[in-house]
């Protein structure tokens, strides 16, 4: 290799992360699940608070209960396929996914780089029913709780349980272009910022509550942009959103979680990805005038 030949690595992709329940959509994952068992829901989550008082953390304890669920009876078979299965039911709020489509379209403008825009979901829901779900295909990477399967062919023993701390190593995991899931044992390997593939400047996180403050405030240290959002119906989500955007200052706007052309929450969204697409040509040209990178040359 020719040491003294001028080299840059683009650091060119916007990454778009996204929580899931509520974030995404209007009601729990789980809700699926305890219609089709008649499950009484308030109950499941009023034991899953009692699991909470004996130690358990909050996935810990609702992944528990759902498989005393299962060990019971009260819920028949549950495979990782009937995850799946379920997941085409999932209801998104207004406006998603459709909006991804749109998003992706601006960057694509005259200048000299046009930023790939990704997106990603981080959730402590369950990853099986993401895959089933609509939005699933347009995804770069998805985390997700999953599961082992027992000798009956239900969902058993937790493999992966994501919280909301799990949820800053999935973002250093997209920082350093650790995809596959080998790559999470390297995410503390070390990685000179130049050459990690998406600097978290270029990384916009959305989320809805205390979970995804460790996202937020990891982003927001770092040049990286934050939103939250809260059902428009609901007080209290409003007054949570409120304390952690206007009175804790954890996250850069908050807006309904209308995702329709036209709303609050695209025009911020769209607004974060011109901006972040901007520096992204603005860094390059800089990068051209003090000779890191050579401006492309015509082919013979």
């Amino acid at each position: 290799m020719d040491k003294n030949r001028n080299t840059f690595l683009p650091q060119t992709e916007i990454a778009v992360i996204f929580d899931f329940d509520i974030t995404l959509t209007p009601k729990y994952m789980q809700s699926i699940i305890f219609d089709k068992f008649s499950i009484n829901e308030s109950n499941f989550w009023a034991e899953t608070e009692q699991l909470k008082l004996q130690g358990y953390d909050n996935e810990h304890a609702y992944i528990k209960n759902l498989i005393n669920y299962i060990r019971s009876g009260k819920i028949g078979e549950l495979s990782k396929k009937d995850l799946i299965e379920m997941g085409s039911e999932l209801e998104f709020h207004k406006g998603f996914p459709e909006i991804l489509d749109n998003l992706k379209t601006i960057p694509k403008q005259d200048n000299q780089i046009n930023p790939e825009v990704s997106f990603y979901v981080i959730s402590a829901g369950f990853e099986d029913m993401i895959m089933g779900s609509k939005v699933y295909p347009k995804l770069k990477r998805l985390w997700g709780c999953t599961f082992d399967e027992n000798e009956n062919g239900n969902i058993d023993f937790p493999k992966e349980t994501i919280s909301s701390t799990t949820k800053t190593q999935k973002l250093f995991l997209i920082n350093k272009g650790l995809l596959q899931n080998e790559d999470s044992l390297r995410v503390n390997d070390f990685m000179p910022y130049e050459t990690r593939p998406v600097p978290f400047k270029n990384m916009i996180y959305v989320g809805d509550g205390p979970t995804d403050v460790p996202c937020f405030s990891l982003l927001m240290q770092n040049g990286g942009q934050s939103v939250a959002v809260y059902e428009p119906k609901d007080k209290k989500a409003f007054d949570e959103c409120y304390r952690l955007v206007v009175e804790s200052k954890r996250a850069d706007v908050m807006c309904p979680a209308d995702y329709s052309d036209g709303s609050q929450l695209h025009l911020a969204l769209s607004k974060m990805v011109e901006k972040i697409s901007n520096n992204i040509n603005s860094d390059l040209e800089q990068a051209k005038s003090k000779g890191l990178i050579k401006s492309p040359e015509h082919l013979n």
